[in-house]
């Protein structure tokens, strides 16, 4: 694929339209994935069975209707489908502003509805980003616009659930939801000012993509596991994301019972970490060109994945200096991340071609979006069954274990180079 200067005027307001749109749109759904649980608990009481229903809600339909989403994304323009997904967000938002009007059971069901919508938003966008960018940028313009959607997803987690909670107490539950809605509309303006891409249906240089594109969820994990960086980069993804939903049922509980942490304490914990990620996606976009390689995915992401052992100790130790590995941990684990998150977008950008895109990143987001459910589920089990702390600790070390994928020869010698000429 190669990149024209021609272009560099609508590249560069894609480049400053595309963040902007993306910090409002994920500022926006951060306000109402806080507010939504809270007010089912807070206003309707609601037990654990509800917001367990809610929250598969937000991720099955990901799942489900990923093939689907795939094939939408690979046959219409992606200003179409920003739009659209959106569209769907203002839904959403507009949908839950209503809810309360209705009777407790009602507003659940409305909920669920918002929720959907939502869920559908979100893996149409995801899938979308991930054509639009290596589309139009060049590699090292790939990566600079990586780091700013991750840095502006990063921020608007940071500062969402903390403006969602003094909205709910300033202006109420309505109007905070209506907010959103008027958020997702600004994100569509700009949205539309975007150019519509089309998926580039030429065959690409890997054998994968010189068969005809099928948009399809099984084509889309075969991209993922033919060559060998992608298939190891998929595997450390799925770990690190089934292995921190194992955690996340048991940590707050293991925190409270050994370290005397509440819940405002572990928040602030928790935001403090967020401020890494931030860091690490801004850091990203500064790596010289020289260190923007396998060796650097292999360094950040064992040091993502490895994090959570640290987490596991801290936790087991249970006093002041435990409290203090614990927040390292995080810490660690959100600024890796950060870099890591973007390091795999470039190589993945470069990997796979433009017309299996579409395929492999809804497949992709089907592979991790499944390992949420799956690890609550597991962590909820165990957590019933064993200790909290060695739930936690035994997690953190198989986390570890399973790190060790990205140091494999395939992972430490890719290196971010094309057949283009850049911008």
């Amino acid at each position: 694929m190669r990149h024209s200067s021609s272009g560099s005027g609508p590249v560069d307001s894609l480049g400053r339209l595309l963040p902007l749109a993306n910090l409002i749109s994920f500022f926006a759904i951060a306000l109402v994935e806080f507010a939504i649980p809270f007010i089912t608990v807070s206003k309707m009481q609601a037990g654990a069975v509800v917001i367990a229903i809610l929250g598969v809600c937000r991720f099955l339909p990901q799942v489900l209707f990923a093939g689907t989403a795939a094939d939408f994304v690979g046959r219409v323009d992606q200003r179409t489908v920003m739009l659209t997904s959106e569209a769907l967000s203002v839904v959403a938002f507009a949908l839950a502003a209503v809810a309360l009007a209705a009777r407790p059971v009602v507003a659940v069901f409305v909920f669920m509805g918002s929720n959907i919508a939502l869920a559908l938003a979100s893996v149409l966008t995801a899938v979308s980003i991930q054509v639009i960018v290596p589309a139009k940028f060049s590699p090292d313009g790939r990566h600079r616009i990586f780091s700013r959607l991750g840095t502006t997803e990063s921020t608007a987690d940071m500062i969402g659930p903390t403006v969602a909670g003094v909205g709910l107490a300033w202006i109420g539950v309505s109007a905070t939801f209506g907010s959103a809605a008027v958020l997702a509309a600004v994100a569509m303006f700009l949205l539309s000012g975007i150019p519509k891409i089309m998926v580039s249906k030429k065959s690409g240089a890997d054998p994968v993509s010189d068969r005809p594109p099928r948009q399809s969820l099984r084509h889309g994990l075969q991209v993922n596991f033919t060559q060998p960086v992608l298939a190891r980069l998929t595997i450390w993804a799925v770990a690190y994301n089934l292995g921190q939903c194992v955690i996340a049922p048991v940590l707050l509980i293991a925190m409270i019972h050994a370290m005397h942490v509440g819940s405002g304490a572990f928040g602030t914990i928790r935001t403090i970490s967020v401020v890494f990620a931030v860091v690490g996606s801004f850091a990203a976009g500064k790596l010289p060109p020289s260190l923007r390689n396998g060796n650097s995915i292999s360094w950040f992401g064992f040091g993502a994945i490895g994090s959570y052992f640290l987490v596991g100790v801290g936790v087991l130790v249970g006093n002041i200096f435990g409290l203090a590995l614990v927040l390292t941990g995080f810490a660690l684990d959100e600024f890796c991340s950060g870099m890591v998150l973007v390091l795999i977008q470039s190589m993945r950008a470069i990997a796979i071609s433009d017309a299996d895109r579409p395929a492999a990143a809804s497949a992709y987001r089907v592979l991790n979006v499944s390992a949420v459910p799956a690890g609550y589920i597991i962590g909820g089990l165990a957590g019933t069954l064993f200790q909290d702390r060695m739930v936690i600790l035994l997690t953190g070390l198989t986390m570890l274990m399973c790190g060790l994928i990205v140091w494999t020869r395939a992972v430490r010698t890719a290196v971010f180079e094309e057949e283009t000429s850049a911008l």
